[in-house]
């Protein structure tokens, strides 16, 4: 049937596949068998951690094609999706990119069964960055997987794997965790949307934490609506969380899009010798004043303070209480820039900690007032595309640049909307992220989908189906 459908050539974005689902275009042993093959094509390209044997896959899809009758109650049926290997998976091994770490998961976590139970068919766990500590890529032991769009570019991370199998058209989508910037900076290398909700929106009950109250399960689509699909499903109370938010079911993920609307940039604009990606952001602060945006500034030092406190602060003590006795008990197995981090965090004491907690308190109180009258902050993801052989000449200083734009987010309490923007000159991707307040998930959408529009480029690389 592959071959008459012309699988080869079909998107398997979410909303797309969907719909040939509903129109009986399509079936679920087919799209796996596809699935399959598109992914024996790329060979070993280091996107997986461990897949799902392909008689266990099939026997799933071929279960969903008898359950087509529930297909309306069964939101992602039949789309294939990955996991970050730091989110559980039921009875398959949680490795965070660090053998012998290895946690053995009775049961998934909340986000992935809800998905689940939802009809997505499960295709492996994904690579990342070791520890989700890492927002380039390139820290893992052995080789890491490769950008879409040239492999001497940083896939960006700590997400790596999962950006990349949605970019690469091998899955609708992906959840990764996003701390300072996972959920959204592969995104932006790769040229596809990255959705970091609203913390407690989605259940974390599952997750690795890095730093409990920053850190998301975030959704990596092929566009706005896709993710959104996605989003939909997994956004739940969870009492078995406790940074689940009570209100979840209260808080809109659809709202009407507006005719005008009043957006801010930041006041310190920082593109590390970058030449190209000026132009694209100031095309993209065009767009939407087009759409109706009215320009204006925002002073970003509290934002950039905040987002320093992830590594620059007791916070990140928060690693070591998760998994620092890896330091001790297997520390050949950490890479170097994970072995220092968790080196630095065994220092800060508990009046370190109390410290940062009321700094954080009072940068979020001063970042509030200045959005005041401000619907969303726009920023580039990332300012400039990073290659590996810099990142690895210079890891800590590098990718304290790639999360420039990105570390405030999660210690402000906002959500965020990574797209793609432009192809830039030298064929790389430029994407900006929209930020909002908590809660506001649903406006990002509305304005999201807009821009999209407007924007109007094919996600992931030319040529990749996706």
């Amino acid at each position: 049937m592959t071959e008459g459908l012309g699988l080869a050539t079909l998107s398997l974005r979410a909303t797309t596949l969907s719909a040939a689902y509903r129109r009986g275009a399509v079936d679920p042993v087919d799209v796996v068998d596809e699935v399959l093959r598109r992914m024996a094509a790329r060979g070993a390209d280091h996107v997986w951690v461990q897949t799902v044997d392909p008689a266990r896959l099939r026997a799933q899809a071929q279960a969903l094609r008898e359950r087509r009758a529930d297909i309306h109650s069964l939101p992602l049926y039949g789309l294939p999706f990955g996991v970050k290997d730091n989110v559980d998976v039921a009875d398959i091994p949680t490795t965070c990119g660090c053998a012998g770490f290895d946690r053995y998961p009775k049961a998934s976590a909340t986000a992935v069964q809800r998905a689940l139970d939802a009809g997505a068919l499960f295709v492996g766990k994904q690579t990342l960055d070791q520890f989700a500590t890492g927002l380039n890529g390139t820290r893992t032991i052995g080789s890491h997987c490769l950008n879409v769009f040239n492999p001497e570019v940083i896939p960006g991370g700590s997400s790596s794997g999962s950006g990349v199998a949605v970019a690469a058209g091998l899955v609708s989508f992906s959840l990764g965790s996003d701390t300072g910037g996972s959920g959204r900076v592969p995104a932006a290398m790769n040229n596809i949307v990255g959705l970091r909700p609203t913390v407690g929106l989605v259940s974390s009950r599952g997750l690795v934490y890095n730093n409990r109250q920053f850190d998301c399960i975030p959704v990596f689509a092929h566009g706005v609506e896709d993710a959104y699909q996605v989003l939909e499903t997994i956004a739940a109370f969870d009492g078995g969380d406790p940074i689940s938010r009570p209100d979840a079911d209260q808080i809109a993920l659809d709202v009407r899009p507006v005719a005008h609307f009043r957006f801010a940039i930041p006041d310190r604009l920082e593109w590390f010798g970058d030449t190209h990606s000026p132009a694209c952001f100031a095309q993209a602060v065009q767009r939407l004043q087009a759409l109706g945006g009215e320009l204006r500034e925002i002073d970003f030092s509290p934002y950039l303070e905040a987002g320093a406190l992830i590594f620059d602060s007791a916070f990140v003590a928060e690693r070591a209480a998760s998994y620092g006795e890896v330091l001790d008990r297997l520390p050949q197995a950490l890479v170097p820039g994970v072995a220092g981090i968790l080196r630095r965090a065994s220092s800060h004491t508990a009046i370190d900690a109390f410290k940062a907690q009321h700094r954080l308190l009072e940068l979020r109180q001063k970042f509030e007032s200045q959005l005041a009258g401000i619907d969303v902050l726009v920023t580039p993801t990332v300012a400039r595309p990073f290659r590996v052989d810099e990142m690895l000449a210079m890891p800590i200083e590098r990718n304290a640049e790639v999360g420039y734009y990105t570390y405030g987010v999660g210690p402000l309490d906002l959500c965020a909307l990574a797209l793609p923007a432009a192809l830039r000159p030298d064929g790389l991707p430029f994407g900006v992220s929209l930020v909002g307040r908590a809660g506001s998930d649903g406006w990002l959408r509305s304005l999201g989908r807009q821009f999209e529009a407007a924007t109007a480029i094919p996600p992931g690389a030319p040529g990749a189906n996706a």
